[in-house]
């Protein structure tokens, strides 16, 4: 395959992690679990990484597009977390929960380890492969605005989904 193939398949990878992850936000329409008695800012810690990480793959297909090497080594990393944040839920390691893990919360956290593979895998291979030089990166005052709206819509997600997780809605 060539490299904008291997581009391709991992802003595809990033962004189908992101739909995944954001299906199950506490309070959302499966994640209905019971975290109350998980200290709050544990939860809200845990919340602000979930949003982050998602955030930031969604970032990082703009900036896969536009041939960082960093976006790529980033892209890694992100398949690694997603990955990581399933295997503890699965395994019952954190967040644990009186109330059982719904089916499809189960189905999806597994379908989110299986779509972090080829992410890690194809973002691995393009770093190693890489025979460009970054350029440099400017962005117009529009991409600062969009940054901004990304912060505010992370910030209510962020309550949004530790205030159901402290309440088991």
């Amino acid at each position: 395959m060539n490299a904008n193939t291997n581009k391709r398949i991992v802003s595809f990878f990033l962004i189908l992690s992101v739909i995944n992850l954001t299906l199950m936000i506490p309070g959302g329409f499966i994640e209905s679990r019971d975290f109350s008695h998980i200290n709050s800012m544990i939860l809200a810690i845990f919340n602000i990484f979930l949003t982050i990480l998602g955030l930031i793959s969604l970032f990082l297909v703009y900036f896969i597009n536009k041939n960082f090497k960093w976006s790529f080594k980033a892209a890694y990393l992100c398949g690694i977390s997603y990955f990581t944040v399933y295997i503890i839920d699965l395994f019952k390691i954190f967040p644990k929960s009186p109330t059982p893990m719904p089916e499809l919360l189960y189905i999806l956290e597994i379908v989110g380890c299986v779509i972090s593979i080829p992410l890690i895998f194809y973002s691995m291979k393009i770093i190693k492969e890489w025979k460009n030089d970054d350029s440099k990166m400017t962005f117009s005052k529009g991409f600062y605005g969009l940054i901004a709206i990304a912060v505010i819509i992370g910030l209510c997600i962020i309550i949004f989904a530790t205030n159901a997780a402290m309440t088991g809605k």
